[in-house]
């Protein structure tokens, strides 16, 4: 999902990242506050308007980072892998490595977030009203409203919101089917997405309220695809469970001598037999993967001259699966890595190959006999 995102730091190990269209409502806002501060409050110079606008902006991207961490620390406390927290366009999201084992797990991971935004919200009331100078006081009342909102926002019972995580766990928990709670959920994000749109259509037509009007419509369609996207993967795991890589795989694994030269592996391998990556191997011995990528930072008259060998990523450092991983797993390496290959490795041998393309038709081909 996200790609185009730099990393600032781990935090109690997980990685949080900012992606690229973070940067666009971060501007936004620090715009909107500067020029809301400055109209409301005449007598403040340039630079405190500025000033609490960029304090309040940076602790109000603290506190979405605080309200994924609230979902996190619960998640792993309850078994659940956490990789990454970013932040982008909408907001921020926790990314978790797989999903809850329980409708209770579901629930204590998925209120944690709007529990931790609660507590923020009373917080930085109490700070506001503590403070001495106006400046702080406003920008502290601010993330309190900010804060209570987000809480409250989240708990709406429908996919991607926090609130439909709860919801499918109530529902799962009620039934017993975790089909069940998830079809409610993305139903109730339907409702909440369609709802969204309606609203800045009437902003936009009947208020003349451009901007507002079409954030609204654009938050509305991304919640619609997270909502649509939650049901698709979870209806893709059950159909894929059960299913393990060796399934998957071919035992045809492309390889190539590491003496080949890049010119001569291109045009008599890679662009005859229509492959992007091969196992880099000597003998019995396998010393990395070469992919079409590995050729990017290459001068093209340097081809003839450089070894595939010298382009390789060494076996260590080559994301692989072994024969018994999960089906769902071998997705979630892909797109985590962006992969459009994956050998399988049993012990130290190269067992089998696992093309992108190839899965997604298989996947494919599940889905249509399970429909």
């Amino acid at each position: 999902m996200f790609r185009s995102v730099m990393t600032l730091g781990h935090l109690r190990g997980i990685r949080i990242e900012i992606h690229a269209s973070w940067l666009i409502i971060f501007a936004l806002l620090m715009v909107t506050l500067t020029t809301g501060l400055r109209s409301e409050y005449a007598d403040w110079s340039f630079s405190q308007a500025v000033l609490t606008a960029l304090f309040t902006s940076i602790a109000f991207f603290a506190s979405i980072v605080a309200h994924e961490m609230g979902h996190s620390l619960v998640a792993i406390r309850r078994g659940v892998p956490v990789r990454a927290i970013t932040l982008f366009i909408f907001g921020g999201v926790a990314q978790l490595d797989k999903d809850s084992e329980s409708a209770v797990d579901e629930f204590w991971i998925a209120i944690a977030g709007p529990a931790v935004s609660f507590v923020l919200a009373f917080g930085f009331a109490a700070l506001s009203s503590a403070a001495t100078s106006e400046p702080w006081a406003v920008g502290l009342g601010w993330l309190a409203v900010i804060n209570f909102m987000v809480a409250l926002f989240n708990l709406i019972p429908g996919f991607p919101l926090d609130g439909g995580r709860v919801f499918r766990a109530l529902v799962w928990k009620a039934t017993g089917d975790a089909g069940k709670g998830v079809r409610a959920a993305v139903a109730g994000g339907r409702l909440v997405a369609y709802g969204l749109f309606a609203l800045g259509l009437w902003r936009l037509l009947v208020e003349g309220n451009f901007v507002g009007g079409f954030w609204l419509m654009l938050l509305a369609w991304f919640l619609l695809n997270m909502a649509e996207g939650h049901g698709q993967s979870f209806s893709l795991q059950q159909q894929l469970s059960g299913t393990r890589a060796r399934e998957l795989a071919v035992a045809d694994v492309p390889r190539v001598s590491p003496s080949t030269t890049v010119d001569e592996w291109i045009h008599t391998r890679v662009l005859p037999e229509g492959q992007r990556a091969y196992m880099v191997e000597e003998g019995d011995r396998t010393l990395g993967l070469v992919s079409l990528s590995d050729t990017s930072a290459l001068d093209r008259a340097r081809w003839a001259e450089v070894r595939v060998e010298e382009l390789m990523t060494p076996i260590g450092n080559v994301v692989h699966v072994t024969p018994e991983t999960d089906a769902t797993e071998v997705l979630a390496t892909l797109t985590e890595h962006n992969l459009n290959q994956l050998p399988v490795i049993e012990g130290e041998r190269v067992v089998g190959w696992i093309d992108r393309e190839r899965l997604l038709r298989t996947v494919k081909l599940h889905m249509e006999l399970k429909a």
